[in-house]
């Protein structure tokens, strides 16, 4: 008989145990920690955040719980977890949640539920409050650097669109520069950049402490910023792109109205990813688009569609209640909020 339980691991062991599937997500890594700290968002409970879970003494997937606030009310963040080194079947996924609950309601009653990862969904799971989740993404292929094996990953639309963006930054002088450095120094440019984006595709973007913070802390090794600039050094579009191992993932980015016009976004995404194949990088995720579950991304999914000739699956955020009369209030009143809102307007 299979018996199954949560057990908690250092980051080392917990970077080990991986090691022969990929490697961790950036946002499960110990350099995340530290981060997420900064931000008011702590390792839940120190060492007891970080777990393995286990089939009799056969480790199976690994986890890390960030601590949040939704006003008064707290709950976990698994920001890209559970990662799992053997298959994530339907019942193991079912079976993880339930120890999950009982080690955090044994430990931690004031918990009302926890955000994880699942490939599939289930009854016990919830739609995610306050937040887009996604179940597809799209990743650029790198090529290993070569060139022409980035563009011959690229659907018809999109080596078009990059014939087309590639047209203009001649045109234009456009160079793409790599520039950590001094973004980590001064975030300011990109930021007014990033505000011009907010205002023409209407979110709000975090303070500028955020980016700064997470260049600064997370260092070159796993953060990196990519610019696209005209010969007289204006900014028209940018990439934060976080690194762990050989993965790669185009976190924030931004363009300038004018960039947006030049199509100056997708050369840099494509140049950006030989580079990144250069150095090893077997591929950069554009970090979501659409699909049955979530309509919301169907235009910005519609551009990033171009660069690969399939989507990816991958697991999706949702809320796991741990004390299901307190998340009920909460949603209730965040859709009665959200109701108000559309009223006033």
């Amino acid at each position: 008989m299979t018996s199954t339980s949560l057990r908690p691991i250092s980051a080392r062991d917990m970077q080990h145990a991986v090691s022969g599937v990929g490697g961790l997500p950036i946002e499960q890594s110990q350099q995340w920690e530290e981060f997420s700290a900064a931000q008011g968002h702590p390792l839940w409970a120190g060492e007891l955040g970080r777990l393995a879970w286990y089939e009799n003494d056969k480790c199976i997937a690994v986890i890390a719980l960030f601590e949040y606030k939704l006003r008064a009310l707290r709950y976990l963040w698994a920001k890209s977890g559970p990662v799992w080194i053997r298959e994530a079947t339907p019942e193991r996924e079912e079976r993880l949640r339930q120890d999950l609950l009982k080690f955090v309601r044994s430990r931690d009653r004031g918990i009302v539920f926890i955000r994880l990862h699942s490939w599939f969904a289930a009854k016990d799971l919830e739609e995610p409050l306050q937040i887009v989740t996604y179940d597809r993404t799209v990743i650029i292929e790198t090529g290993r650097g070569d060139r022409d094996a980035v563009l011959e990953s690229l659907t018809n639309d999109g080596r078009r669109t990059l014939r087309r963006s590639t047209k203009k930054a001649d045109e234009f002088g456009v160079q793409i520069h790599e520039e950590t450095e001094a973004a980590s120094v001064d975030f300011s440019p990109y930021y007014e950049v990033l505000k011009q984006t907010a205002e023409r595709d209407g979110f709000r973007p975090h303070p500028i402490g955020y980016y700064q913070s997470l260049l600064r802390i997370l260092g070159a090794q796993h953060a990196r910023v990519f610019t696209a600039r005209t010969q007289d050094n204006e900014i028209l579009c940018w990439d934060l792109v976080l690194l762990n191992g050989k993965n790669a993932q185009a976190e924030y980015g931004a363009s300038s109205d004018r960039g947006r016009r030049l199509g100056s976004p997708a050369f840099l995404d494509v140049e950006a990813a030989i580079l990144l194949g250069s150095e090893g990088f077997k591929g950069l995720d554009l970090r979501g688009i659409h699909s049955p579950r979530n309509s919301t991304l169907f235009h910005v999914g519609r551009y990033k569609l171009a660069f690969a000739t399939s989507y990816t699956d991958v697991a999706g955020a949702w809320d796991l209640p741990v004390s299901r009369p307190q998340y009920i209030t909460v949603r209730s009143l965040l859709n009665v909020k959200r109701k108000l809102r559309r009223v006033s307007r």
